[in-house]
Formats: C-alpha cells, sequence, structure tokens
C-alpha cells in the first residue's frame, strides 16, 4: 500500500462556532462549502447553536462559545488537531457568562500557561502587531513598555521566519504620538521607551525600523519595504488593513504553542440569522491555519534534524 508523505497530508483544523447568536455558524457552514477549504484541511467543528437567542449578547450564547473554545483547546492538545481556528465572540456575552477576560487571545494565553502573547493582524502582504490591544485609548501611553515592544518583535520576527518563509525581516515601530513625538516635541514615549527597545533589538539581530508616523509605516509596508509593523494601539493596526484588504483580514495569535487564527471582524448580532455575512475573512482564518500548520511541522522536523 502506498503511503502518504508527512508533509502532504492534510491538517487536521478544530474549528468553533464562536458565539452562536451572531454570525458565526453561518460563516463557518459557508465556509465548508468552499472547496479550498476542503482541499487544504480536514475539519473538526465544535459549537452547538441551539438553545440561544439569536442577534444578541446573552449568557447563553457567552458560555456556549466558551465551551466549544474549550473543546477546541482540548482537541489541539489531544493531538486531533493541529491548530484552532475560531469564529467571532463577544466580549459582553464573555462577560456575562462570567469570564473576566476580553477575549479569546487572553483566554487562550491563561490556558496555556502564556504570559505575553501578541494579536497579530494580517491582510494579504499587510501585517500588524498589536502592542495594546482591547482598552481604552488614555491607558494606551502607561500600557506600551520596552519589554512589550522587544516581546512582540521577537515573536513577529520569528513567525515570518518560521511561516511566511522571510530570511530577513522588516519590522517597522509605529509611534503612538502624531508624526512620532516629532522629536519629543508632541510627546515622548518615542524617546523613552521605543528607541531603548529598538537598540536592544538590534543588538540581538532583530531589525526594527522607528519609530516612525503609523500613516507612513503603512504605505510604505504596501510597497513592499516592510514585513511587519508594530501598533501602538488597536485601531491604529486595524483601520490600514481593514481597508487594505478587509476580505482576507485574520487574526492570529503569537506566543501559544500551537496556531490559532480567527477572522478579523466581529460577531455582527445586526445580521446574523440573515444569511448574508461574508464568509471570506472566515474563510480565510482556515486556509492560514492550514498552512502555517504546515510551516509547524516543517520548523519541528528541521529541529529534529539539527538535534
Amino acid at each position: 500500500m502506498t503511503q502518504s508523505h508527512p508533509s502532504l497530508m492534510k491538517p487536521t483544523i478544530a474549528i468553533t462556532l464562536g458565539d452562536p447568536a451572531g454570525i458565526g455558524p453561518e460563516i463557518v457552514a459557508k465556509a465548508l462549502n468552499d472547496p479550498r477549504v476542503r482541499r487544504m484541511c480536514n475539519p473538526i467543528i465544535l459549537g452547538d447553536a441551539r438553545h440561544v437567542p439569536m442577534g444578541k449578547p446573552s449568557r447563553e450564547g457567552g458560555l456556549a462559545a466558551l465551551e466549544a473554545l474549550r473543546q477546541g483547546l482540548d482537541r489541539v492538545r489531544s493531538g486531533q488537531a493541529v491548530a484552532l481556528a475560531t469564529a467571532p465572540v463577544s466580549k459582553e456575552a464573555f462577560q456575562l457568562a462570567g469570564h473576566d477576560l476580553p477575549g479569546h487571545t487572553e483566554w487562550l494565553a491563561r490556558e496555556s500557561g502564556v504570559q505575553d502573547p501578541a494579536m497579530l493582524m494580517v491582510s494579504k502582504c499587510m501585517r500588524a502587531i498589536l502592542l495594546t490591544r482591547h482598552i481604552p485609548l488614555r491607558e494606551v501611553p502607561r500600557s506600551l513598555r520596552a519589554e512589550l515592544i522587544v516581546r512582540a518583535a521577537e515573536l513577529g520576527d520569528r513567525f515570518l521566519r518560521t511561516y511566511e518563509r522571510v530570511r530577513r525581516p522588516r519590522l517597522v515601530a509605529c509611534g503612538v504620538n502624531p508624526h512620532a513625538g516629532d522629536r519629543g516635541i508632541l510627546g515622548t514615549e518615542e524617546l523613552s521607551i521605543y528607541k531603548p527597545a529598538i537598540a536592544l533589538l538590534k543588538k540581538r539581530g532583530i531589525r526594527l525600523a522607528g519609530p516612525v508616523s503609523s500613516d507612513a509605516a503603512f504605505v510604505h509596508m504596501a510597497q513592499g519595504r516592510y514585513d511587519l509593523a508594530l501598533a501602538a494601539y488597536h485601531d491604529q493596526g486595524m483601520i490600514p488593513l481593514k481597508l487594505y484588504a478587509p476580505e482576507c483580514l485574520v487574526n492570529v495569535t503569537l506566543g501559544l504553542p500551537f496556531i490559532r487564527t480567527s477572522p478579523g471582524h466581529g460577531t455582527a448580532y445586526d445580521i446574523a440569522g440573515k444569511g448574508i455575512a461574508d464568509a471570506r475573512p472566515m474563510v480565510e482564518a482556515i486556509l492560514l491555519a492550514a498552512r502555517y500548520s504546515r510551516g509547524m511541522r516543517h520548523e519541528g522536523q528541521r529541529t529534529k534534524t539539527a538535534s
């Protein structure tokens, strides 16, 4: 009997329905009808959309989303799946269900024993790590630390080398202030926080340019000058990527011991159950989970050979 080469075998991806009161079940169902998904992976669907009020956050929806997430994590831990692709959840529904963390990223990090995960947003050739995520804008300056920038840059550099096969990654830091502080005139975070982090990363062989204005950073990345940006806060990274290719926007959690992806949008309660939700970001999330899990296997094989 002919055996398939391990690198040609389709990876098994655990896919959660997210909050069943939103568009999660619809976009997952549509994604499964995409021939590319079936060609690239073996999907395992987790979640229960029954007995949940549609179109609004609820305790029932939060509990259902959390249970699907637990099942997905169990499948990955047991080896039944190699990666996790999650449909959107609601922070409000999580809170109603007694969940004290703001979302998927923080829950998975806590359950996996990871202290400093990074949220990477991918939209074709545009990539941004959000240094701060779901916090009020007024808390961003005091939440930025040199250690946070160093950790994010190291994760981003490793991701690009391992999964995107970029030999010499080119990262850029977006300043938190307009014009990247304009040499301290419009703010000092770029001088007191960013500069020490960039100098340390240079010693470690990681190229991080900047800090520069975010409007210039993302234009230059679209032109091919950078591979990944470090965005100081949520909207600084999300707005340009959503404008660039919203149908391809995917959230990738860095720092976990497995691949986890999710479409780069929310539950869209307002259109839940109407059959009009765009499933392309969910399709892209599953396809990236399959592609990156192959990269993870290849990296593991190289590590074993080297040892």
